[in-house]
């Protein structure tokens, strides 16, 4: 398993949206950090700065975007939907891999993949 530290203005709906994306039953909520962990993925969700929350993300500007595997693109996509983020709407395969680009509710670029 690999993991993700991922700094979040909204910790408790980052880490739903997580939660909900991994399959999880349950995350670690703590003042100010939480812990997602679900299909082989883990995030470490830590929350900004106050000074920083209302900044927008750096989204596509990035130079990292973390792939989490996933079972289901179309179960990622009502993820996005009921958290108010989205993922595009052409995925790409290479190999026995589909992906798919999308965005968490901190506007994180993210991918998820799943083999076929």
């Amino acid at each position: 398993m690999s993991t993700a530290v991922i700094w979040v203005a909204d910790l408790e709906k980052s880490a739903s949206f997580y939660k909900d994306l991994f399959e999880a039953s349950d995350y670690y909520l703590a003042d100010g950090f939480a812990s997602v962990s679900g299909l082989g993925n883990e995030v470490l969700l830590h929350l900004l700065p106050e000074q920083y929350r209302s900044e927008p993300s750096i989204g596509e500007d990035n130079p990292i975007k973390p792939v989490f595997q996933i079972n289901s693109i179309d179960s990622a996509r009502a993820v996005a939907s009921k958290h108010g983020c989205s993922f595009r709407a052409e995925s790409a395969i290479h190999g026995d891999v589909t992906y798919l680009d999308g965005k968490d509710p901190d506007g994180h670029v993210i991918q998820v993949a799943v083999r076929n």
